[in-house]
């Protein structure tokens, strides 16, 4: 069975943003060995930043709620943010001001790079983590930002 749930965001001000999430088929990849991580895509780019002390099984029960529907898809419009929170992990995947297009994310994707590197690579070291698809991370370039904190 396959499903679209939308969701509209309204406020004081007028009309927010839009995300859906829609269950689809597709081939996800395999289980990948234990000691690799993901390979950032080139244009993808990632730091640590100040100190935090989110636990890592609070993100580990996040990366696996998402992981319930691994098939399930994430589209964020723009300035539009989906957001997780267990204890003291909170995740946000966020469209980035305007995108003219949705950004599209499965939850396979999302759980990959939540886990490594910003689990890996910054959780685990005290930091927050912060990746997105340009290397500019602070600013408005790009089409999202992923924040794990």
């Amino acid at each position: 069975m396959k499903y679209t749930a939308m969701l509209a965001l309204a406020g004081s001000g007028g009309f927010l943003g839009m995300v859906t999430a829609s269950d689809h088929s597709a081939t996800l990849p395999g289980p990948r060995s234990a000691g690799s991580s993901p390979t950032l895509e080139k244009r993808d780019a990632y730091t640590c930043y100040g100190s935090t002390n989110t636990s890592m099984s609070d993100c580990q029960k996040i990366v696996d709620s998402i992981l319930a529907d691994a098939q399930q898809n994430f589209n964020l419009y723009s300035n539009v943010c989906a957001v997780w929170s267990e204890g003291t992990c909170k995740v946000r995947l966020c469209a980035q001001p305007y995108v003219v297009r949705p950004v599209s994310r499965s939850a396979a994707w999302l759980a990959t790079y939540i886990s490594s590197p910003l689990m890996d690579g910054c959780i685990s070291k005290g930091n927050m983590g912060v990746l997105g698809d340009h290397p500019n991370i602070n600013s408005h370039a790009g089409t999202y930002r992923l924040w794990v904190y």
